[in-house]
């Protein structure tokens, strides 16, 4: 009872950390408490003199505050500025990425087109290969005749002002043409996607969010799975 007890508490905190540092919400807001709950800050939005927007804390970085809607950093994004120029940092060559779901900038649903089933399933999950300049990602998905799963690869390179893991090779089924790769919390990666129109704007503009693991364990995730739903279940019956 101890170990189920104890097995449960890791996991839903595992769930609770997860979706604490998810994607940006991008909340509308006018000060910075409006964004405490995400743990992001409100950031000044001069697009057509439209309200702050909620954003990843780690936007903040370098303490340079003229994004912040109040020239000030907000407590609770101490913790997150360490990830600002220094994506991926936590990533070793034996970490896992698992895919934990996707939204459009700004939550724009349309700019997540509908990815065939080949790319949906090389998604999945992919191991990590890392050096100083060059991060490679290898889908865990078996290919297939008619399925084929790409190797990602990121160079780590100075994008217009600042340093960025950045690809323009890789080959995703809906046309993208450049992608990147952001940390902005210890166990959370955004791989973007983006295809750019003839007339500048974004015909794509989509994150992938991934969790940072170092092992692939389906029994592990299978336990934290049971486990909870047998908690929701006595947690009912007690009721």
């Amino acid at each position: 009872m101890n170990h189920f007890g104890s097995t449960f508490i890791l996991c839903f905190l595992g769930f609770l950390f997860i979706q604490a540092n998810a994607i940006a919400s991008w909340k509308t807001c006018s000060v910075h408490s409006d964004c405490q709950a995400t743990g992001e800050y409100c950031e000044l939005w001069t697009v057509n003199s439209e309200p702050g927007k909620c954003v990843y804390c780690a936007e903040l970085g370098d303490n340079d505050m003229s994004d912040s809607i109040d020239g000030s950093m907000p407590t609770w994004c101490s913790d997150y500025l360490k990830f600002y120029h220094a994506a991926s940092t936590t990533l070793t060559s034996s970490s896992v990425l698992t895919y934990v779901k996707q939204a459009g900038w700004l939550n724009d649903v349309s700019l997540c087109p509908s990815f065939d089933a080949c790319t949906k399933n090389c998604r999945k999950e992919y191991s990590v290969e890392k050096t100083t300049t060059q991060v490679t990602l290898t889908s865990t998905f078996t290919d297939t005749s008619d399925c084929v799963c790409d190797k990602l690869s990121f160079t780590y390179t100075l994008d217009e002002d600042d340093y960025e893991w950045v690809s323009t090779s890789n080959s995703f089924d809906a046309g993208v043409t450049s992608s990147s790769i952001w940390q902005h919390a210890m166990n959370t990666l955004d791989l973007w996607t983006e295809k750019v129109t003839s007339a500048g704007g974004y015909e794509i503009d989509c994150v992938w969010e991934y969790s940072i693991g170092t092992s692939s364990s389906p029994a592990a995730t299978l336990t934290c799975l049971l486990g909870l739903i047998s908690a929701i279940v006595v947690a009912f019956a007690l009721l």
